[in-house]
C-alpha cells in the first residue's frame, strides 16, 4: 500500500511540474490549471486519512491512474 501512495505523490508532483511548464510556456491558465491543480489535490489527498483509504482501494487507485493518463495525454497534445 505505502508504495502505491508514493507513486500517487510523485504522480502528482509530475502533474504539478507539467501544469506550471504548459502554464508559462502556453501562456493559457486553461490548459496548465487543470494538472497543477489536480496534481496538489492528489498530494494533499494522501496525507488525509480518509480520503489515504479511497485512493488505495482498487477502485480509487483506478480512476486515479486513468485520470493522470488523461491529464497527461492532454498535457502533450495541447
Amino acid at each position: 500500500m505505502e508504495t502505491l501512495v508514493m507513486n500517487m505523490r510523485w504522480a502528482g508532483y509530475l502533474l504539478i511540474a507539467f501544469g506550471l511548464i504548459n502554464w508559462r510556456y502556453q501562456n493559457s491558465f486553461v490548459v496548465g490549471a487543470p494538472l497543477w491543480i489536480f496534481g496538489l489535490a492528489l498530494i494533499i489527498g494522501t496525507y488525509v486519512p480518509a480520503v489515504h483509504k479511497l485512493l488505495v482501494s482498487k477502485l480509487g487507485a483506478a480512476v486515479v491512474g486513468l485520470i493522470i493518463l488523461v491529464l497527461l495525454v492532454m498535457a502533450f497534445i495541447a
